[in-house]
């Protein structure tokens, strides 16, 4: 057991891998993640209606969607807190599915609400990708 922590331990240790821009480009995510899921959780018909939809959402759905958008920016938090850098790669992995999936849910609703979101999403994305490819040049140059 011993071993395997040791070994885990020196995988993943933070200070050989950080990427502060990465990191710091994570704040973005977690600064609408939070607040975006607690609003649909709590207001969510209000929420829908700022981010300028044409349809009607039903509340159950709103409000599990925003359980599931508050719970991503608490893992993310996470992540930053813990200087996970390993896995910050990951979430443009994640995002950049989103960005798609919206693209997609958007061809066949024409809901507006879906650009705002993407937009959103496509600028943090923007932001960490850009990080990223800085701090890894910077550990590679």
């Amino acid at each position: 057991m011993n071993a395997l922590y040791t070994t885990i331990g020196n995988d993943t240790s933070a200070e050989s891998h950080e990427l502060p821009r990465t990191r710091l480009s994570l704040y973005y995510l977690v600064g609408y993640t939070l607040p975006v899921g607690a609003a649909l959780m709590f207001v969510p018909q209000m929420t829908m209606s700022l981010l300028l939809t044409n349809h009607a959402y039903d509340d159950l759905g709103l409000r599990m969607f925003g359980v599931l958008l508050f719970s991503l920016g608490i893992i993310t938090f996470g992540l930053i807190i813990n200087k996970a850098s390993r896995v910050y790669t990951g979430t443009l992995l994640v995002r950049g599915f989103i960005i798609a999936a919206l693209f997609v849910l958007y061809s066949q609703y024409r809901d507006p609400a879906l650009l705002a979101i993407n937009l959103v999403v496509i600028v943090g994305w923007t932001l960490t990708f850009l990080s990223w490819r800085k701090d890894t040049a910077e550990q590679h140059g």
